[in-house]
């Protein structure tokens, strides 16, 4: 009779010190990444962050939302609105989806996973917010984006 995966020691990840020490510096790393895109989205002029769905999401002016993260799944997963050629773009990397619900207005999901991906990120947070954001909060956003 076959052995359950739980009776085969080797195969048991779970109570591996190798596996814990593995997930620990995941979840490091996912909240290095998560406290990134946190200081950027908090940086931009009168953005503020909500948590509506019991997730961090970050707004400007009239609530509108221009990135969420998720809490606590791993890979981190950013939202963010993109032009149309941003987003054809985006989509053609492997960690970059479409949006669930919000996708068919522009947004798409991106996996957090390494710094590739965080640089990435970063960026779309900055496409986001200009795109969200009040014409006189775009300019200020220009104006220091050329010093």
């Amino acid at each position: 009779m076959p052995r359950k995966l739980a009776e085969v020691p080797q195969l048991r990840r779970a109570s591996s010190p190798v596996h814990s020490e593995m997930s620990s510096t995941c979840e490091a790393t996912r909240v290095g990444y998560a406290a990134h895109i946190r200081r950027l989205a908090l940086s931009l002029p009168e953005s503020y962050e909500d948590s509506p769905w019991g997730h961090p999401v970050f707004k400007v002016a009239d609530n509108r939302m221009f990135v969420s993260i998720s809490n606590e799944e791993n890979p981190l997963r950013v939202t963010v609105k993109l032009t149309p050629e941003e987003r054809e773009i985006a989509l053609m990397l492997p960690y970059v989806t479409k949006a669930a619900y919000v996708g068919r207005y522009g947004w798409v999901t991106a996996e957090v996973a390494d710094d590739e991906s965080l640089e990435a990120a970063l960026e779309w947070v900055r496409e986001s917010y200009w795109l969200r954001a009040p014409v006189e909060l775009r300019a200020a956003v220009e104006q220091n984006d050329g010093e």
